[in-house]
């Protein structure tokens, strides 16, 4: 592409590309800073819970439901919860869903032995049920380490995705105008 196919191709596709450059934006900011990633995500979902208690509580439901009216009042402290304390949130969810983890593999161990000499695929059950007991007991014992990791790894997994985007669209636009190279659906001007 030339220097002013390349200024067309920006002009006709911002629309296009606002996405897979936010995705590499995100997964970069994912990979060199997971902590601050999974406080921000944990902020924003307690102002989304903080918006929801406030317009659930504006609503003429309340007025004829005081349920709805303490649903509303439980989501606001929540939210605010979220915000004033994001860390200490992020690790108690994620040590609570070590618990769920470690206390189901436990059960599926338990279930492994149940078909010893039944099944001969006992060996495979139990090394994937201590891997996932391995993987219960790390989230418990650093959960925000244990979190940064797959922050991470989501946000590698979004910028291929991004960068992949972003290959596909410049290659679908050649020369100013689209063709198709028969991996998508696109027209020609």
């Amino acid at each position: 592409m030339n220097s002013k196919s390349v200024k067309d191709f920006v002009s006709k596709n911002i629309s296009s590309l606002a996405v897979p450059i936010a995705m590499i934006i995100i997964g970069l900011f994912f990979v060199l800073s997971p902590g601050s990633a999974i406080g921000i995500t944990v902020k924003v979902i307690g102002v989304i819970f903080v918006s929801l208690g406030l317009i659930l509580s504006g609503t003429l439901i309340v007025a004829y439901s005081k349920i709805t009216l303490v649903i509303s009042i439980i989501l606001a402290v929540l939210g605010i919860v979220c915000i004033a304390a994001s860390d200490s949130v992020a690790a108690f969810v994620i040590k609570v869903l070590g618990i769920i983890i470690l206390v189901n593999s436990a059960l599926r161990i338990h279930d492994a032995y149940e078909i010893k000499g039944i099944s001969d695929r006992f060996i495979q059950y139990i090394i994937n049920d201590l891997i996932t007991l391995v993987l219960g007991i790390v989230l418990i014992v650093m959960p925000l380490g244990a979190a940064a990791v797959f922050v991470r790894i989501v946000g590698a997994i979004m910028i291929i995705l991004g960068i992949s985007n972003v290959i596909t669209a410049i290659r679908i636009y050649k020369d100013g105008q689209y063709v198709d190279d028969g991996t998508d659906v696109v027209w020609e001007e």
